[in-house]
C-alpha cells in the first residue's frame, strides 16, 4: 500500500482536478452519499478490480491504494 498527500483540504483548484483526472482514469465512488467524489471522510473509488481510497479532512487530501495506481494519478495530476 502507498500513500501521497495531494493537497489542503481547502485547495479546491487541485481537488477539481483530482476529481477531473479520477474520471478520466475511469474510477468511479464507491458509494453515493457523498455530495461529490471527493467528500469529507474516505471515499473509496472503484475501476474494475482496481480500488483507491481518498481521504479528506479539515487539513488534508491524500490518496492510498497500490503503488502502480498512486503513481498512475500522480502522473495524471501532473499533466502526464
Amino acid at each position: 500500500m502507498t500513500r501521497a498527500d495531494l493537497c489542503s483540504s481547502d485547495d479546491h483548484e487541485t481537488i477539481d482536478r483530482v476529481q477531473a483526472a479520477l474520471g478520466e482514469l475511469g474510477y468511479v465512488a464507491d458509494d453515493t452519499w457523498h455530495d461529490s467524489p471527493l467528500g469529507i471522510g474516505l471515499t473509496r473509488l472503484r475501476r474494475g478490480e482496481s480500488e483507491l481510497t481518498i481521504f479528506r479532512d479539515a487539513w488534508l487530501v491524500d490518496v492510498a491504494g497500490d503503488e502502480r495506481l498512486v503513481n498512475e494519478l500522480l502522473r495524471a495530476l501532473q499533466g502526464g
